[in-house]
């Protein structure tokens, strides 16, 4: 099963994704260039996945039930690592009667041919398929702990990167708050003394007008005993 268990690792690799994070300086980091679903999609043939990937919080992709011809080949090669051989060999003679065309019939003779060549009858044949069915149950738990694992390795890392992330987020939109009231603060300042100088700019424009006209007046009365210019 080692197989599947590397498939399952391949595609969780993936599932950290691209996101973008802020590093100690508050700058934009990208993190890898690929965009993965998450591990559930690691073995979407699995019953486990969907369960396995709720306990995490995120929602399994729903996936046609379609078997995965290598999966077939693994699973088959671990359930004939039975030691109880009367399924193969009811297999095999049951396989050679194909050409009785009542399936009843034909497993009657096969048990029959089991038992006058073999010494096996129908209860040693499902002994031994009960056998490899827990054989399949096996790789069956082995398989949702190794989905699960890798849940927690990767999908479970990303939401922590997530969460990080939307954290930073909340801060910079403090931050950002405090800042814009800051500015309005810094305006109303400006604007106030702005108005300040234009209101004294104005009343010493006035005062001015007043001293000037005063004195263009004296110069005006004083202007006719002026001797005149040589």
């Amino acid at each position: 099963m080692s197989g599947i268990f590397d498939k399952l690792k391949d595609v969780g690799k993936d599932a950290l994704g691209t996101f973008v994070v802020m590093d100690d300086d508050g700058n934009e980091q990208p993190a890898d260039q690929t965009l993965a679903a998450p591990a559930a999609a690691a073995a979407p043939r699995g019953a486990a996945v969907p369960a396995a990937a709720a306990q995490q919080g995120v929602a399994a992709p729903a996936m046609a039930a379609e078997a995965d011809p290598e999966f077939v080949q693994q699973l088959h090669a671990s359930v004939d690592g039975s030691t109880k051989k009367a399924y193969p060999q009811f297999k095999a003679l049951f396989a050679a009667l194909s050409a009785v065309g009542d399936e009843g019939t034909r497993t009657q003779l096969a048990i029959s041919a089991a038992q006058a060549s073999h010494g096996i009858g129908a209860a040693q044949v499902a002994e031994a398929i009960d056998d490899r069915l827990k054989i399949l149950a096996a790789e069956k738990s082995s398989f949702d702990s190794a989905v699960k694992e890798e849940l927690d390795q990767s999908v479970g890392a990303t939401l922590a990167q997530i969460e990080k992330t939307r954290a930073e987020i909340t801060k910079r939109i403090e931050e950002i708050k405090a800042l814009e009231t800051k500015a309005a603060e810094l305006d109303k300042t400006a604007r106030d003394a702005r108005a300040t100088i234009d209101a004294n700019s104005a009343r010493f424009a006035a005062s001015y007008a007043v001293v000037e006209a005063e004195l263009v007046a004296e110069r005006t009365r004083v202007a006719p005993f002026l001797s005149p210019a040589k």
